[in-house]
């Protein structure tokens, strides 16, 4: 029960919150064509890699933040909470640097960033919720369905391999892109 309120509030504006702090992570960079002086020093790669990273590092440190206090009230550390939400964070901010990628400009980054936070967890649940052959298939690309099931390893590794593709993706379109 004392986690709960941390489940609610990042199932429904995780993503709000991740697309409000960054959703123009790279897309201002190349906009402003800074990140001529990162792409001089290393690879794109790991300009990805260090992008997502430091937006994990943030959010590790506000989440571990609140179960620190939760912590303090309840006498023990709900470890696997944690986890699960620190995953379900990490799907965000992997599709917060793919769309960043996506869309050259940062303000149409910020409207399309904006507008799939609002769209991706109404859909998402929608998918989840609904038996309707149209929208089911979607389900197994959100990071909500596989919060269903009990095993939260099971939730762990899923939304790992949700980040890992998206991060890939994202790599992907920064080889492609011209800076």
């Amino acid at each position: 029960p004392y986690s709960i309120g941390n489940e609610l509030v990042m199932s429904l504006f995780g993503f709000f919150l991740i697309f409000l702090l960054s959703h123009d992570i790279l897309s201002r960079e190349i906009h402003l064509k800074t990140i001529r002086f990162l792409v001089s020093k290393t690879t794109r790669l790991n300009i990805v890699i260090g992008k997502y990273l430091g937006l994990m590092l943030f959010w590790l440190s506000c989440i571990m933040t609140t179960y620190i206090l939760n912590m303090v009230i309840s006498h023990r550390f709900l470890f696997s909470d944690a986890l699960k939400i620190l995953t379900f964070i990490s799907v965000g901010i992997s599709c917060a640097l793919f769309l960043s990628m996506l869309f050259p400009t940062p303000q149409k980054s910020m409207f399309v960033g904006m507008l799939f936070s609002f769209l991706f967890p109404i859909m998402s649940m929608m998918s989840v919720l609904s038996s309707e052959r149209l929208i089911h298939w979607f389900q197994y690309v959100t990071p909500y369905y596989y919060a269903r099931w009990s095993e939260p390893l099971t939730y762990v590794l899923m939304n790992a391999a949700l980040t890992v593709v998206l991060l890939v993706g994202t790599a992907l379109l920064f080889q492609r892109r011209d800076v």
